[in-house]
């Protein structure tokens, strides 16, 4: 009887025991980031800036418990060189600011949809931002499992001390609000 008892209290505990977090790696090849923007007061203005690097942790919900994640800004493009050098010199000033970075501190809700919240680090400036995310799909590939993500955040670019802004015919060139999307692909270490 006391191996029975001892045998169903230590199931007990191996079953109340809360499942570890696992270490992902962001793919480079599935990751970027998009920013929007509207120029003139009149259209909207796409750029992707590519993954540099990218961790994550992440339980078997799906659920991130940590994530940080660098973007480089050297290598973004809108599709036209002119303006590309544009943003890249006057308004990222990228010789000196040449990433983007966010670190999760924490998140509200369970997947499908949270929201993360992190640091955004822009223009050597770390604002907290709220990040609309949502789980879209889980996949075991090769042995490995596999998180796809995909969210959204909006934010004044002054915030973060990029306040070059021309006007052109009494329309700014590049709005102030700006939009950032995201997909990104975790893949289990």
């Amino acid at each position: 009887m006391l191996r029975l008892s001892i045998a169903t209290g230590a199931l007990v505990l191996f079953l109340a025991a809360p499942v570890l977090a696992t270490d992902f790696t962001l793919q480079k090849a599935h990751t970027q980031a998009e920013f929007v923007v509207t120029h003139l007061a009149l259209s909207k203005v796409h750029g992707q800036i590519p993954l540099a690097t990218g961790t994550a942790t992440i339980g078997p919900d799906g659920l991130p418990t940590a994530i940080n994640a660098t973007f480089d800004l050297t290598t973004f493009g809108t599709g036209n060189t002119f303006r590309d050098n544009d943003l890249r010199d006057h308004y990222f000033e990228v010789a000196k600011y040449p990433t983007i970075t966010f670190v999760m501190r924490s998140v509200k809700g369970k997947p499908p949809s949270f929201t993360m919240v992190g640091d955004l680090t822009i223009h050597g400036v770390t604002k907290t931002v709220s990040i609309a995310t949502t789980l879209d799909a889980k996949l075991v590939s090769k042995g490995k499992q596999n998180f796809a993500y995909s969210g959204t955040t909006t934010f004044d670019r002054r915030d973060f001390g990029i306040t070059f802004g021309p006007l052109l015919d009494g329309n700014l060139i590049a709005g102030d609000q700006v939009t950032v999307n995201f997909e990104t692909d975790a893949e289990e270490n």
